[in-house]
Parts: C-alpha cells; structure tokens; sequence
C-alpha cells in the first residue's frame, strides 16, 4: 500500500489530471448501462420473448459492425475525443428516438433499442480503454487499471441501484432518463482529456484497422480468446433468459429486478478488482491468470447449472459470476496484452477484438442458438465445455505468438 500510494504522489500532475478525467468517463459510461439495458431488455419482452431474444442479439451485432468500420473512418479525420462526442450524442438520440416509437406503438423499435443499448457501451468504452492504452505506461497500466475496473464497477452499482430505485418510484421513464444524462455526463469529462501525440510511423498508420497489419496473427489469437469467452457467456445468459422469461408478470418487476442483477454482476467485479487483482497482479503472471479464467468457468458453469439447473437463484448466480470475472480479471489480463503494439495498433486491436469480434462472436452464437433453439441445459453445458477446452487450446498458441511480437519490439527499438 505504501509503494502505491508512493507511486501516485510521483505521477507528473498533467498526468493525474488526465488520468481523473479518463477515470470519470468510464465511471460515467458504466453507470448508465445498467439503466439502458435494463429498460431496453424488459421493454422488449412486453413485445417478444426469449426466442427472440438471439435474434435480436444477431440484429445489434449487424449494428456494431456498421458503426466500427464508420468510427475507423472518421477516427483518422477527427481524433478520439471527437469521435467520443460524436457517437455520445448520435447514441442519445437513436436510443431516445426508439423509446419514443416503442411507446406509441411501433414494436419493432424495441429491436432498435436493444442494438443501440449494445453497440453505444461497446464503442464509449473502448475508446476510452484505447486511449488509456495508448497513453498510459505499462507500469502506469498495471497500477492503475484495477483502480480504473473499480471505479467502472462501482458505476455499474449505483448505476443499477439506482435503475430499481427509480423504476419502482417513477416507472420505467425515469430510469431512462438517467441512463440518458448519465451518457451526457460522460460526453462531457471526456472530452477535455489530452490529445495524443502520435509518432511519425504512427501518423502514416492514421487507420487504426490499417495499422495491425504487421501485427495481425497475434491480434487474431486475442480475438478468438474473446470470441470463445463470449459464447460461453452468451449461453449462461440464454440460460437465464430461458428462466427469467416466465418469473416476472410486469415490465417493473423485470426492471427493478435486472437493475439489481447488473449491480451484483458489478459489485463481484469491485470485489475482484479491490480485494483479489491488485496483490494477484504482482505475483502472478498474466499467462497463469488467462489460463486460471476458463478453469474457473468450467467450475462455475457445472458447479452452479449442474446442482442447480432450472432454477433461477442458480441461472443468475453463474451468470453474475461468469459475467464479473469478465468485467474485473479477464478484461485487466487482456489489456496487458496489447502493451506491445504502438498507440494506433492499439486502437486498431481493440476495434477488431473488443468491439468487431467481441460483437460479431455473440452474434453467431446468437444465430445459431435462434436457428436450432436449444433449452436443454444440459446440451447447453456441454457447448460451454467444448468451447473451453478450444479456449485453453489457443491461449498456448496465444503467449507463443506473444514471444515473437516482443522480441519483434525489441529489435526495433
């Protein structure tokens, strides 16, 4: 504790500055997910059900894919903090637009509102996440990004306490309300952070998708970890909609209840993130961390489904589970692994990774579980099985990779 707070004081005071802003707009962006995704889920199941439920995954994934390759764009022209501006308030309006169509009647909004609720989180997020990549050290990375997941996770808390206070004493509409200013919140502390200051190597790659090109094999093994990460996760929370579908009767009962579900999702990511990283952090290597992540997985998935299967207590339980140790230890462990590539590769990889394929893999798994509608829990956990192991598989691939693209780093430098 003492060398931490040591390292804080000596931090050039620009620095800290910036890094508070970073800091809020992540706070910010978290705290109005819970809000967003809360009314969008539950206004959808007044007018679909679970089986629709892939389907419109796959519809918001179709979204995504058509906003990264713009972002890619117009990023090269008008910087990070620009582009943040822009799709902070592109989002607010589609979001507002939809909820309006949904109320007057127009039903298939409900699938807008359930794309735009996926692909607003995924870009402000990652922007944020790159540019702090981009312009943190690696030291500055591994002391700083648990404080950061913490602060995420703390919004994602009050964000979803929040959602079932609100939803249960001003109905759905005014949990709407707050996730929309709280998008508005963070627009307005991210914008002020510093510009970057690009390389003139970094500067001929002003594509971030241009940029990996040297790089693209280990980017893709980062890629197919996430991918695999997600459909794991994808049927966790198919399984809990299955449950959830026939628990609630009204639309704020399924508000306030969501609300609470994605405030303990987070509040196991603050656990993880204030109690366990920090010391895991600096005894342990990130090898042994991303191989611990599918292990565990395995044991929630048929230590809590398989004693516990049909139930709801038990659906969610997994699914908080599954889903907290993705927001706290597997998302630190896989910023550490774009430390190698420059500022731009570093946008580059996580346009492909985090927002591109981290989509993309829900959306076939999406499909696939639409095509075939599988509610067999137990067909459902062999799946999640099979896609482990692939998972495990890759990750030896994965640290081979890496060994060449440092050493490719320190030739070059």
């Amino acid at each position: 504790m003492t060398s931490y707070i040591q390292f804080i004081k000596n931090l050039d005071p620009a620095f800290k500055k910036n890094a508070v802003l970073v800091f809020l707009g992540y706070f910010f962006v978290l705290l109005s997910y819970p809000s967003v995704r809360s009314v969008s889920q539950s206004l959808f199941y007044e007018h679909y059900t679970a089986q629709d439920y892939s389907m419109a995954t796959f519809f918001s994934v179709l979204a995504l894919i058509i906003a990264i390759f713009v972002s890619n764009k117009i990023q090269e022209k008008i910087g990070a903090q620009k582009l943040f501006l822009l799709i902070g308030t592109l989002s607010i309006a589609l979001l507002s637009g939809s909820y309006i169509a949904l109320n007057n009647g127009f039903a298939p909004s409900a699938f807008f509102l359930f794309a735009i609720k996926e692909s607003y989180i995924v870009i402000l997020l990652h922007l944020i996440l790159a540019y702090a990549n981009a312009t943190f050290s690696l030291e500055q990375v591994k002391r700083l990004y648990c404080p950061l997941g913490a602060v995420g996770a703390l919004g994602g808390i009050i964000g979803g306490q929040l959602t079932s206070s609100l939803s249960n004493a001003s109905g759905v509409f005014g949990a709407f309300l707050f996730g929309i200013f709280s998008i508005l919140a963070s627009i307005a502390v991210f914008i002020p952070t510093r510009r970057m200051v690009l390389t003139p190597k970094e500067k001929e790659e002003a594509s971030p998708l241009k940029s990996i090109e040297s790089v693209k094999k280990y980017v893709f093994l980062i890629a197919a970890v996430v991918a695999l990460s997600q459909w794991v996760i994808f049927i966790a929370d198919l399984q809990f909609n299955i449950i959830f579908e026939n628990a609630f009767a009204s639309k704020g009962e399924r508000t306030a209840y969501l609300g609470r579900l994605y405030s303990y999702i987070n509040l196991v990511s603050l656990i993880i993130q204030f109690g366990i990283l920090p010391w895991v952090l600096v005894r342990i290597s990130v090898k042994k961390i991303f191989f611990a992540v599918p292990l565990l997985f395995l044991l929630l998935i048929f230590g809590g489904m398989g004693l516990g299967a049909g139930s709801l207590v038990a659906s969610a339980f997994v699914f908080i589970s599954l889903k907290g140790t993705d927001y706290s230890v597997f998302n630190v462990a896989k910023e550490v692994m774009y430390y190698p590539l420059d500022k731009m590769q570093k946008f580059g990889a996580k346009y492909i990774t985090d927002m591109f394929i981290y989509r993309l893999a829900k959306a076939l798994i999406a499909f696939a579980m639409a095509q075939y509608m599988l509610k067999d829990m137990m067909v459902l956990n062999l799946l999640q099985a099979a896609f482990i192991s692939l998972w495990l598989i890759l990750l030896v691939l994965l640290f081979k990779e890496q060994e060449k693209v440092n050493k490719d780093v320190s030739e070059k430098l």
